[in-house]
């Protein structure tokens, strides 16, 4: 045998063997590769894979904990769709959460119509109503009535006797998604006894003087709404009013008549750069006025003006507001520019700064004066005015529905409107007939603070405002029965959801009366209420103001109502 032959055996018999152990499978544990039966390899949706051979090596990149939803692991394989296993997840566990709870104070809850209606003492009836009513899905009705009366608290009734009436309706109306309209009219018809002049100077009169008040007025407004940023709103206006004064063949009678006419309009947009946006406003205030033994008066106060607003930071606020107005009230005509800066800056989520600039002329009507002041002799001249001023207020806001404030205003007023006793002619010198409107230059300087509390959400909710003021008119005298000193609070309860309990309550400090020697006193009201809801449409209520009983006159020489209580029904639809 060659020595090639002999090669070639013994190569054979090494590659038997090798062909014999790799289809024998030797020693696993000694294998570089691992065992893997391929009807093990699954890809389950716990994002895990079964290698025996790797013993139990982590794979990385795959999360253990799905995120969205778990199928059993133990679920027969390739039985189901994807589809089908999400059906069998439980609908609460996709679900969005509930959605956080709204602090809304409403009193009364919205309902379609309300009455109520009382009785006082001093035989004081009183009502007041509303009512909304939709005709479909695009077109309603809405409306409010108000009514009060007496008889007269003072011991002779007939000097003290009053009716307070008015209300309007209205038509509203969707044209389209984004376009909308309404109509409305309004009355009001209205008397008071005037006060008791010295017999000596009541010239003939016989009887305490009357005053009749009656108005109407109609507007109209549209408003079209593209987005929450862009927009824009018209409204036109008018009213006609009349008051007669009743005092007897005396000079003390007459009449006088205004009409009034009003037209606005507000466009706002986005601006071209992130927070920002833009307003056009405009408005025409005019108006005629005519009283016994005067020609007819006319006035008109109109102002065009742009603001700009803008977000910082999200943070800072800021508006700037730039106009002209031209004002003309038949002694004098004037064109003005009209300054406006705000802003408003989150200093913390819990504290806000705020602060405004601005300068104004201002025109008060017939009506605003009559209704300010109910004693006004009936010989009312009108006159502008213009207001520059400083506004700062700093807040704290822990939580939602509580803040605490404070801040300090300053206004300088041309032309400033304040009302004051006559003199009789030729009378005695600490004498004085009905008041009239006065105008002189005032300054105002004032310093506030308060808090508002709502610690359980329609349960219990309590603010406070107080304000301590400086009010002095050119001479440096104090602007007549403006106060120094004043308090506004109140507080409401409900300990179940058929009861409320209200109270509130005024003090006024003294005030500077040049009709008598001495200032007139402060004073505090306290008044309260509580209601009882029967059921969904009846309720019950009481009510008592001036429970302390306090002596006091808003307007020197005409003593207000002493203690009064009243009891009624509440009706709801």
């Amino acid at each position: 045998m060659t020595f090639r032959t002999i090669t070639l055996i013994v190569f054979a018999l090494f590659l038997s063997v090798e062909i014999q152990a790799q289809s024998t499978g030797g020693n696993p544990q000694n294998s570089l590769l691992p065992e893997i039966n391929p009807q093990d390899i699954e890809i389950r949706s716990e994002f895990r894979a079964r290698f025996p051979g790797l013993r139990r090596q982590p794979i990385l990149g795959f999360n253990p904990k799905p995120r969205v939803f778990r199928i059993d692991p133990n679920r027969m394989p390739f039985m189901e769709t994807r589809d089908e296993a999400v059906a069998n997840i439980a609908i609460t566990q996709l679900d969005r959460p509930e959605p956080p709870l709204r602090s809304v104070l409403s009193t009364p809850d919205r309902t379609t119509g309300l009455i109520r209606a009382g009785f006082g003492n001093f035989v004081t009836p009183e009502a007041e109503g509303y009512f909304y009513h939709d005709l479909n899905d695009k077109n309603s009705f809405s409306g409010n009535v108000n009514y009060r009366s007496s008889e007269g608290h003072l011991d002779a009734p007939e000097l003290s006797s009053f009716r307070y009436f008015d209300g309007d309706i209205r038509y509203h109306s969707k044209v389209k998604e984004d376009l909308n309209y309404s109509i409305g009219t309004s009355f009001l018809s209205d008397f008071n006894r005037m006060y008791n002049l010295e017999p000596v100077f009541q010239n003939g009169i016989g009887e305490t003087a009357k005053k009749d008040y009656i108005g109407f007025g109609g507007n109209a407004t549209i408003t079209k709404t593209e987005n929450a940023l862009e927009g824009w709103e018209l409204t036109v206006a008018g009213n006609i009013f009349s008051i007669d004064m009743d005092a007897g063949s005396t000079t003390y009678t007459g009449e006088i008549n205004e009409q009034v006419i009003e037209t606005n309009f507000d466009k706002h947009w986005a601006g071209s750069r992130l927070y920002e946006t833009f307003h056009v406003k405009a408005f025409v205030l005019a108006g005629n006025y005519q009283y016994t033994g005067v020609e007819s008066q006319q006035w008109i106060n109109s102002n065009a003006a742009i603001e700009y607003r803008k977000l910082l930071n999200f943070s800072t606020h800021v508006s700037a507001n730039a106009g002209l107005a031209y004002v003309s009230d038949g002694l004098s005509n004037r064109i003005y520019f009209t300054p406006e800066v705000k802003l408003r800056y989150n200093l913390k989520d819990a504290i806000i700064i705020s602060g405004r600039a601005f300068g104004e002329p201002t025109m008060q009507t017939v009506r605003e004066h009559h209704q300010t002041n109910r004693f006004l002799n009936f010989e009312t001249v009108l006159q502008h005015s213009y207001t520059s001023g400083l506004f700062g207020e700093i807040a704290f806001q822990a939580f939602e529905g509580n803040r605490i404030f404070g801040g300090v205003s300053y206004e300088l007023t041309k032309d400033y409107a304040y009302y004051q006793r006559t003199r009789p002619s030729g009378g005695l010198i600490n004498s004085f007939e009905f008041y009239d409107v006065e105008y002189g230059k005032a300054n105002i300087f004032e310093f506030f603070g308060g808090i508002t509390q709502q610690l359980v959400p329609q349960k219990f909710w309590f603010d406070a405002r107080f304000y301590a003021r400086r009010p002095k008119l050119a001479n440096n005298e104090d602007i007549p029965f403006k106060e120094r000193l004043g308090l506004n609070t109140s507080f409401s309860i409900s300990p179940v959801d058929d009861i409320k309990i209200v109270s509130w309550a005024e003090y006024i400090g003294k005030r500077n009366a040049p009709s008598i020697t001495d200032d007139l006193n402060a004073f505090v009201l306290f008044n309260g209420s509580v209601e009882y809801q029967i059921n969904n449409r009846f309720g019950v209520y009481a009510k008592v103001l001036n429970i302390l009983g306090q002596k006091y006159e808003i307007w020197e020489g005409y003593q207000e109502r002493p203690l009064q209580a009243f009891g009624g029904l509440t009706l709801k639809f």
